[in-house]
């Protein structure tokens, strides 16, 4: 049988994922960013810039994009608790009165909840207190916890750093790496590796454009939402929002929240304002807009984008969103009987496989 040969291939690939499964994201990580980025790539040298400067400009890029966003994140947060600092020594002070609210409870419960609130946060310097009691109870779980989240991000910067180090060696041998790569489709699949050496780098590219151009749409208008609606740090949660607007169903959870908060702060119109602002704002992003940008290079309809990125999302995490479009654009081209339209450098063209008819 012809199909023998491939078991060996096969074998190899499987022990070679296996001695490198605590890298393997790393690694395809930095070939998805090399496909997003090679066209900047490679406009950057037909411009004459040499190989380690494009390289190294791209990749300095690259962690700024990534970077300032976080930065002003961080910032923002800081001024916000601040804020909160200062709400907190201002109440600890004078101690908090029952709110309305609470005298409205069953009477079983008033008498419990009235005592409680009366000697823990009513009292001045009652709410240091009780800051103080809570955590010292939960403090062995902390350090626990601490220590857990410090080895994980230790782990994350190492795969970051050696995401980053293989995309520079592929910016600078790219070339070499793709050649390799082609020979080894071709032996492998011959008859259809062609077809998906296309498909990939297309794919790939639409989801990119998609996410990020979704994921800024969201995070300015819904930002713009929150800064109309009155809630607090808008821009704080705009830069929430966008980040999470990456993944599907993001967004929703996002403006949700946040109208969560204005009905919890006694707004009910702002907060039924915002959420409606933010349900038609996801109706039309996700039946218009993101479809468009993700599935037009090749060809894919609205479910066959939807499915595949929450298929992917859902089995193979952030990665999963490249890999799942790929799988649906491999899929309809096959129902197609390999006849599909793609949109390369902004020309369509038929991507046809030789061997389907």
């Amino acid at each position: 049988m012809p199909y023998r040969s491939l078991v060996p291939p096969l074998l190899f690939a499987a022990a070679l994922a296996f001695l490198l499964q605590h890298f393997v994201g790393s690694l395809a990580w930095a070939g998805l960013l090399a496909v997003i980025t090679w066209p900047l790539h490679r406009h950057l040298l037909a411009r004459g810039w040499p190989r380690m400067a494009s390289a190294a400009t791209l990749l300095f890029l690259l962690v700024t994009c990534f970077v300032g966003p976080s930065i002003l994140l961080i910032n923002a947060l800081g001024h916000e608790l601040a804020g909160v600092e200062r709400l907190f020594a201002q109440v600890n002070e004078t101690g908090v009165p029952a709110p309305p609210w609470l005298l409205q409870l069953p009477q079983v419960a008033l008498e419990p909840a009235l005592q409680w609130w009366n000697q823990h946060l009513a009292v001045p310097g009652g709410l240091r207190t009780l800051v103080r009691n809570t955590v010292g109870d939960f403090l062995p779980h902390m350090t626990g916890t601490l220590r857990a989240w410090g080895s994980t991000i230790l782990a994350n910067a190492l795969y970051l750093f050696l995401t980053l180090l293989t995309l520079f060696v592929l910016y600078l041998h790219g070339p070499a790496v793709v050649r390799h790569a082609d020979r080894a489709g071709m032996r492998l699949i011959p008859a259809h590796y062609p077809v998906f050496r296309r498909l990939l780098p297309l794919s790939v590219r639409g989801t990119a454009l998609g996410l990020c151009s979704i994921a800024l749409l969201e995070g300015i208008v819904l930002g713009a939402a929150y800064a109309i609606a009155g809630a607090p740090a808008p821009v704080l949660l705009a830069v929430i929002t966008g980040y999470l607007a990456l993944i599907p169903g993001g967004a929703p959870l996002s403006f949700t929240t946040v109208s969560i908060l204005l009905l919890g702060q006694g707004n009910p119109g702002a907060a039924l304002g915002l959420f409606s602002w933010g349900a038609i704002e996801l109706f039309m992003v996700d039946k218009f807009i993101r479809p468009k940008l993700i599935g037009h290079r090749v060809d894919l309809p609205f479910l066959a984008v939807l499915f595949g990125l929450l298929g992917g999302v859902s089995t193979m995490g952030v990665l999963g969103l490249f890999v799942g479009p790929f799988m649906m654009a491999v899929l309809f081209w096959w129902l197609r009987d390999g006849d599909v339209d793609v949109v390369e450098d902004g020309v369509v063209s038929k991507l046809k496989d030789k061997q389907a008819r």
